[in-house]
């Protein structure tokens, strides 16, 4: 090998090193880039994952509250029913007992 191919063999060498420099270079800023893309990834998940667990801490306390609310209302119903059946109960008796007040006059009144 002569000098002047040497030299070219060199050159060569030196153009690749430089030429894959520049490549490892960009390699390198796109790693990072990804890596501060996947950072910011994360941390939005993170947020989002915080957000998710408030909102089902929230939806676990409304079905609570709302059970609570049921059940509260389904216990008012009962009394309610059971005092309208009270209420309808002694209107009966009073009834029956108006009935007998009005015969007992109607007798007297015609005559009896």
């Amino acid at each position: 090998m002569t000098d002047e191919e040497r030299q070219r063999a060199i050159d060569f060498v030196v153009a690749q090193e430089a030429k894959n420099s520049v490549q490892l270079e960009k390699l390198i800023e796109a790693h990072r880039t990804v890596e501060n893309r996947l950072s910011l990834t994360e941390r939005r998940m993170d947020r989002d994952e915080y957000r998710l667990d408030r909102y089902e801490r929230i939806v676990k306390l409304m079905i609570k509250a709302g059970r609570r609310e049921r059940t509260i209302r389904r216990e008012q119903d009962e009394r309610y029913h059971r005092r309208y059946q009270e209420l309808l109960a002694s209107q009966a008796h009073t009834d029956s007992r108006l009935d007998a007040l009005i015969d007992i006059v109607h007798q007297r009144m015609s005559g009896a």
